[in-house]
């Protein structure tokens, strides 16, 4: 799927997961961490296609979609996670694993699989919590060492990579959940190519519920005992629901 087509969908997701947790948020305590977490999903959200190509939206700041605006922050993240993440990891799957680790059709080999963005999150958590730690010892900035804002943009950077394995699974190229050690596709049939009105119509409706969960948040018709449950079921339920619909499984016997 295309950058946008990720970016959209990922944060419209990540509207639904937070927005059952409404009033625990609006708080000027809670902004550092739900800015993170959005900042974390929303680079998540591209990391996958680092593997894609200089083309990919992660290497550029134009934000895909956002009429011209720029984030300048994307492609230095990109290129950092180029060289620091996912070089070394390549190199180490080629040696364990030789050339099969390389797709045959299309750019999607180890950062489209669930250990390859399980490892590059775990790298970028690290790195992050290691420039944390060399910056606690500046004057004023010991509140860095081990702070837990660390591991929100951690989790949220994970998700947002699995959520782009998901979102990728509903198109017609499919991921490889069991990389590398088969390269059997699980697929859908939409068209990657951004020209299916599918994935537009799934940003909608889950935006629909992320504002109605934020009503019943708001208004209290949420018990607090069902709050995180609907967290974790709504989003996951809705998934279940857009994947079903994208065809997933569909079939496609080459090797990719």
């Amino acid at each position: 799927m295309k950058g946008i087509t990720h970016i959209t969908l990922t944060l419209a997701t990540m509207l639904v997961i937070l927005a059952p947790l409404t009033p625990s948020l609006l708080t000027w305590e809670s902004i550092p961490a739900v800015l993170l977490l959005l900042l974390g999903a929303f680079f998540g959200s591209l990391t996958p296609d680092i593997d894609k190509g200089k083309e990919a939206a992660i290497y550029h700041a134009e934000i895909p979609g956002a009429r011209g605006r720029k984030f300048h922050l994307t492609p230095v993240f990109g290129y950092a996670l180029y060289y620091a993440c996912y070089k070394p990891l390549q190199f180490i799957f080629r040696i364990i694993f030789g050339k099969k680790i390389y797709a045959i059709h299309g750019h999607r080999e180890l950062p489209h699989s669930p250990i390859g963005v399980f490892l590059i999150s775990a790298l970028v958590t690290i790195y992050i919590w290691l420039i944390c730690f060399a910056l606690s010892f500046v004057p004023n900035l010991y509140f860095l060492y081990n702070n837990s804002l660390i591991y929100v943009f951690g989790s949220a950077f994970l998700l947002g990579c699995f959520l782009h394995l998901i979102e990728d699974t509903c198109d017609n190229s499919g991921i490889h959940y069991f990389y590398p050690f088969s390269f059997s596709r699980l697929r859908g049939r939409i068209k990657g190519d951004g020209t299916d009105v599918q994935p537009k119509i799934f940003v909608v409706i889950l935006l629909i519920a992320a504002v109605v969960l934020v009503t019943l948040s708001l208004t209290g018709i949420i018990p607090a005992g069902l709050v995180y449950p609907t967290t974790l079921m709504v989003p996951i339920v809705l998934w279940v629901i857009f994947l079903k619909a994208s065809g997933v499984p569909a079939k496609k016997e080459i090797r990719e």
